[in-house]
């Protein structure tokens, strides 16, 4: 982890979210005032389940795994993966003392850290601000519902057909792309061994619905991949 560089204000800042946008330049400077920024590295820890949350995150650049540390398992449960644009840590702001989940850095990735008695100050000032929190977290629980329906109720084919869905359209907005997760990444991401996801990639290549070519994944036939999602 290192401190970033602070390029620019939170009221200049191009990559703001869309709750921040709702600010007004006196809160904007508020909250500039009491962020810091910082740079982690691929794999470095951004925060850890079980340590106190005094603060929330927002991604400003990069990519990060969002997941569950399961006592007495080598195994971890995988929430969602998260780009640019995201914030993390919101459901403490009323109520969680500690950070339910784990979250690490899968791309080199820059992250805002700001305190979280000032963003519970401007929702409680600022409605339209508010109101975009809420879409956000209602986002990210709507989110995680559809990855437990994937993990509990589809097969294997169904399960890395919806992960790959959702990176080309909800992470990299392409139908290629450099693939930043590692196999055993998706292994947890999916809730199957490594081995599986080899054999399920490879039978994709077979049958044409995708490329994977030097770390790259173009999916060359969407709608038959929807259709594997949907039959499960």
């Amino acid at each position: 982890m290192e401190s970033g560089e602070l390029i620019n204000s939170c009221i200049t800042c191009s990559n703001k979210s869309a709750c921040f946008k709702q600010l007004s330049t006196s809160e904007l400077k508020l909250n500039d005032k009491h962020r810091v920024q910082l740079n982690y590295k691929k794999g470095e820890t951004i925060f850890k389940q079980g340590s106190f949350a005094n603060h929330i995150h927002f991604i400003k650049s990069g990519l990060v795994k969002v997941y569950i540390e399961i006592p007495n398992s080598e195994k971890n449960l995988v929430i969602n993966i998260l780009p640019s644009g995201n914030l993390l840590g919101l459901p403490s702001i009323y109520g969680n003392k500690v950070y339910t989940y784990t979250v690490t850095a899968i791309e080199n990735t820059t992250i805002c850290i700001i305190e979280k008695n000032i963003i519970k100050d401007l929702i409680e000032k600022n409605g339209k601000f508010a109101a975009d929190i809420i879409k956000t977290m209602n986002h990210c629980s709507n989110s995680t519902y559809d990855r437990f329906i994937s993990l509990t109720h589809k097969q294997l084919n169904g399960r890395l057909a919806d992960t790959l869905i959702y990176l080309s359209e909800e992470i990299y907005n392409t139908h290629k792309f450099k693939l930043s997760l590692s196999r055993a990444d998706l292994a947890e991401l999916t809730g199957m061994s490594t081995m599986s996801v080899v054999k399920v990639i490879k039978d994709f290549k077979d049958n044409k619905i995708i490329k994977n070519e030097s770390g790259s994944i173009e999916i060359i036939n969407m709608p038959l991949l929807k259709r594997i999602s949907e039959i499960g």
